[in-house]
């Protein structure tokens, strides 16, 4: 990660600014997520800088609330925490969501994302 916050993807493509997606929180951060049910790339990490969000894949379908369980797995294996220490805050039954990482700085949930985020 560089001085400014921006993360690179080690895939030739230009740096990604993902901090915008990372939002202090009390005792945490909050991760502005737009999730792609269904997906055959599950666990896909990247940003999307039009909409200021992390986009995250999941294989799991948008039924009973599957997808969400999906995206709460796939974070917390990627920050590094358990699924206990994270909750959908909004967007339930939206493909946009707000996560509340407890224990978790923004700074430190950039630095863990980094290495899994990909370009655009």
């Amino acid at each position: 990660m560089g001085r400014d916050g921006t993360v690179s993807t080690g895939k030739g493509r230009a740096d990604v600014d993902a901090r915008h997606a990372i939002l202090p929180a009390e005792g945490g951060c909050t991760l502005l997520i737009e999730v792609q049910p269904g997906s055959s790339r599950a666990g896909k990490l990247s940003y999307d800088p039009w909409r200021k969000r992390l986009r995250l894949s999941v294989g799991e379908r948008a039924q009973k609330g599957r997808a969400n369980a999906g995206v709460l797995e796939s974070l917390a294996s990627i920050l590094g925490v358990p699924e206990g220490s994270l909750r959908i805050a909004s967007g339930h039954t939206d493909r946009r969501k707000s996560i509340v990482a407890a224990g978790v700085s923004p700074d430190e949930a950039l630095r863990r994302l980094s290495s899994r985020l990909e370009g655009g």
